[in-house]
């Protein structure tokens, strides 16, 4: 991918991570009305792009659409 192409953010909502915290995920797929299929972003903007943690970084996961909370716009270059 070149680096006219990249993505400089995306839309990311949080949700419980039934950890006892929450991911930081963006909804990648709508699975009906009330599902979707996201996708977890564990790590940092840097100047030169996202530095992703490889612990959960890319996990995707199904959830219910009423847990995701906290709308917002997250950078992923610094």
């Amino acid at each position: 991918m070149n680096r006219k192409s990249q993505r400089r953010a995306v839309v990311v909502f949080d949700t419980p991570s039934g950890l006892g915290g929450s991911h930081t995920v963006e909804v990648v797929e709508e699975i009906g009305d009330d599902k979707v299929r996201v996708r977890v972003w564990y790590g940092r903007a840097t100047a030169t792009g996202w530095e992703a943690w490889k612990d959960w970084d890319g996990y995707r996961f199904e959830t219910d659409r009423a847990s995701l909370k906290n709308e917002r716009t997250m950078p992923l270059f610094k």
